[in-house]
């Protein structure tokens, strides 16, 4: 069944309300929360994530390695699996030195993804893409596949979107957030009111 992430924005207005997203989407099914390294300390951010949440998976996408180096990055990675349980997962861009990063963060026990390229995946690859189509060059391997999406207009939409990226051998698709992102987990279905319409004639 195809899994649905939701990378939430790199900035916290209300930290209470910020924090209560976080628990609503995990108890809505969310498979994995995503932020990046473009504004807040994501290590922070996900070490309060780690603390109200039990299940979902948490993630970082790192866009400017320059900041990271090798033997910071494993402290922070080694410091939030043992506050998350072994639930964290780190996407990394492609650069020179990826092949030591992956080594790194997956002796430090995180889950490890590579960003817009399988030419080197760890565990898997994420691609930003506008259809299911583009995922034809991430068929076959032994990695995860997941794909960056727009979040679709309405319901059937989604329902749509799902399936073609499913049928395309996706692991899943990861979408920005937005408040609709709860309703379309909570109800992925389109309504059925037949019972309404029965009942009243």
């Amino acid at each position: 069944m195809l899994q649905v992430a939701v990378k939430l924005p790199p900035t916290i207005g209300d930290v209470g309300e910020y924090l209560a997203d976080v628990t609503a989407l995990e108890a809505a099914g969310a498979h994995t929360i995503w932020v990046d390294d473009s504004a807040l300390e994501p290590w922070i951010v996900l070490g309060a994530m780690s603390a109200v949440t039990h299940r979902i998976g948490l993630g970082c996408l790192l866009t400017s390695m320059g900041q990271w180096p090798t033997k910071r990055l494993s402290a922070c990675v080694s410091t939030l699996q043992k506050l998350s349980r072994g639930r964290i997962v780190v996407g990394l861009a492609p650069r020179d030195r990826q092949a030591t990063d992956v080594a790194v963060l997956q002796a430090a026990g995180a889950r490890v993804f590579t960003t817009g390229s399988h030419e080197k995946p760890a565990e898997g690859v994420i691609f930003n893409v506008e259809s299911a189509d583009q995922l034809s060059d991430g068929r076959g391997q032994d990695v995860e596949v997941w794909a960056g999406i727009a979040i679709p207009p309405d319901r059937e939409a989604w329902a749509r979107t799902l399936g073609s990226y499913e049928e395309a051998g996706a692991t899943g698709v990861i979408v920005s957030w937005n408040a609709r992102v709860l309703d379309l987990l909570r109800n992925p279905e389109a309504d059925d009111r037949s019972d309404l319409l029965i009942s009243t004639g």
